[in-house]
């Protein structure tokens, strides 16, 4: 029975880890007053792309403060070579009035269900068609008596 529940468990992590999500466009002010962003992509006047990231593993470390009427950004990249690897630090200033959108990802719980439920509908129609062709009857799950 542990099996059994460690498999959904897995699958449920699983799942939503690689869930749907979609980016949704914001302006600076709320940005500025949302908490806990992991990730974002800021559009600048200027059509330049900045993009934040917490994500160490990418080699690409990002920091920034964001302020009422500016950012700060501050990133370092690794670069490495044949022989040896160095970092590269940069610092950002821009306004608010500099940036045009930000657009930060959002778990849609909608489509995850959808991109679930369409697998797993396909997958009870086939083994129900499989066991009324090879003529079996009762649970498909085995024998539940003792």
């Amino acid at each position: 029975m542990k099996r059994y529940i460690s498999a959904i468990l897995i699958n449920a992590l699983l799942i939503q880890q690689v869930g749907c999500y979609s980016q949704k466009a914001i302006t600076y002010k709320e940005f500025y007053n949302l908490q806990n962003v992991d990730e974002a992509l800021i559009h600048t006047s200027a059509n330049k792309s900045i993009k934040l990231t917490t994500d160490s593993l990418k080699n690409s470390y990002v920091k920034w403060n964001a302020y009422k009427d500016s950012i700060i950004v501050w990133s370092t990249q690794t670069v490495r070579d044949k022989n040896y690897s160095w970092a590269v630090s940069d610092t950002i200033k821009l306004s608010s009035s500099e940036i045009d959108k930000v657009y930060v990802d959002e778990f849609d719980v909608t489509k995850t269900i959808i991109a679930i439920a369409i697998p797993i509908a396909f997958f009870v129609i086939t083994i129900a068609v499989i066991g009324e062709g090879l003529g079996v009857s009762g649970n498909i799950l085995g024998d539940t008596h003792l």
